[in-house]
């Protein structure tokens, strides 16, 4: 008989899972104790850390026949089944949408996680369409699973989204000061740090640092500089 554990502060599974699934199936039982699991966590965490080594040393400069990106291709594979896995073992715990408001898809941040796995999936799947190469870059969001799972991220992320709108005002008052002081330099210093200097077709005996302005230099043959 599978023993079901229930950890403080964890949510009572409800509903039925993708529409079958009780709270009293084994394998549903099975599935929501093993996300559950810290080691678990730990063991995503590590794929995830693996997952962002391999596209760190994933260069289109390789020769796509050596045997570093064979390696990595298969890392890549790997971490990809692993993630999937991962999403499935979730969906069967938690339900996918319809399941009240612990459902997988509920959560903004298991939605980036599975956009990012359906992404790796098909950019595998797929891999010699030209046209869906595009959804391999987005491997690259791979490294945000990690602020799914740490408390601490999530926050300051929320705070930082929050904080957008006062940052855009801030912006929008500094770049208007620097307009203001642009608009005064320009007008004050205009030309100062020019000068004209003599060329072959500028006449002989004419001291060209007697032009103070560009047209003045450039019409009589000079070049005007920058000091």
């Amino acid at each position: 008989m599978n023993s079901f554990v229930m950890k403080e502060g964890q949510k009572f599974m409800v509903g039925n899972s993708l529409g079958c699934l009780k709270n009293t199936n084994s394998l549903r039982r099975f599935c929501y104790n093993l996300v559950n699991k810290q080691k678990f966590e730990y063991f995503i965490l590590l794929v995830i850390l693996i997952s962002s080594l391999q596209l760190a040393l994933e260069s289109p400069l390789e020769d796509p026949n050596s045997l570093l990106i064979e390696i990595l291709f298969y890392v890549d594979l790997g971490t990809t089944v692993i993630f999937l896995v991962e999403a499935l073992i979730k969906i069967i715990a938690y339900g996918f949408i319809v399941n009240g408001e612990d459902s997988y898809l509920h959560n903004g941040w298991n939605v980036i996680d599975f956009g990012i796995v359906l992404m790796s999936l098909v950019s595998l799947v797929l891999s010699n369409f030209k046209i869906l190469k595009v959804f391999r870059m987005m491997r690259v969001l791979r490294p945000l699973r990690v602020i799914a799972r740490n408390q601490g991220l999530k926050i300051a992320i929320d705070a930082l989204i929050l904080a957008i709108p006062n940052i855009i005002n801030v912006t929008i008052i500094s770049l208007l000061f620097f307009l203001i002081f642009g608009i005064i330099a320009v007008n004050y210093f205009k030309g100062t740090y020019f000068y004209c200097i003599a060329s072959k077709e500028l006449p002989n005996g004419i001291d060209p640092s007697q032009y103070e302005t560009k047209w003045d230099c450039i019409n009589n043959g000079g070049i005007w500089a920058l000091t």
